[in-house]
């Protein structure tokens, strides 16, 4: 697929995030929790789906760009299933939750509550990465409540970290 002079193809876009066999190894990895998750997040409660994901570091120094491509391919994996909605958050945030861990990220995975246009109680997740959200903005998240989180050992914290509004108060 092409585009206008100067607009990279979308398959060139996808392949520039590729930058070694570890890539590919991590992308197969996220594909297939995206693929098992969607059935898995109906047969075993948040918690346990946390802990399930949790994995410890295996790293002693953290890569900004590794990370970065874990939040990327966790996007990604979770719009495979579901690409015209965009893809399931708590799908999304789990694996990044997952990887980011394994990388030494301290990740901690947030699942809060909002309205909807209608007035309707929405759900969101998503994870903090020191204290910031992770692949989306701090705008995007503090319209959500958190209601509980997991810490970065797949635990259920004794309080919720605040809202990205209130960090950037206080």
């Amino acid at each position: 697929m092409t585009g206008p002079p100067g607009r990279r193809s979308v398959l060139a876009n996808v392949a520039a995030r590729f930058s070694s066999p570890r890539d590919v190894g991590l992308a197969v990895r996220v594909f297939g929790w995206a693929l098992v998750l969607p059935v898995l997040k109906h047969l075993v409660p948040v918690p346990s789906l946390a802990r399930v994901m949790h994995r410890a570091s295996r790293q002693t120094a953290r890569d900004a760009v590794h990370e970065e491509r874990i939040v990327t391919f966790a996007r990604w994996g979770a719009r495979l299933i579901r690409w015209k909605s965009g893809g399931n958050c708590l799908e999304r945030g789990l694996i990044a939750y997952r990887y980011l861990g394994e990388a030494g990220a301290s990740p901690t995975l947030v699942v809060g509550l909002g309205h909807g246009d209608t007035g309707s109680l929405i759900g969101h997740a998503w994870v903090l990465l020191d204290g910031r959200p992770a692949g989306e903005s701090a705008a995007a998240v503090s319209v959500y409540t958190p209601v509980f989180a997991f810490a970065p050992d797949g635990s259920l914290m004794p309080s919720v970290p605040p809202a990205a509004s209130e960090q950037a108060h206080a």
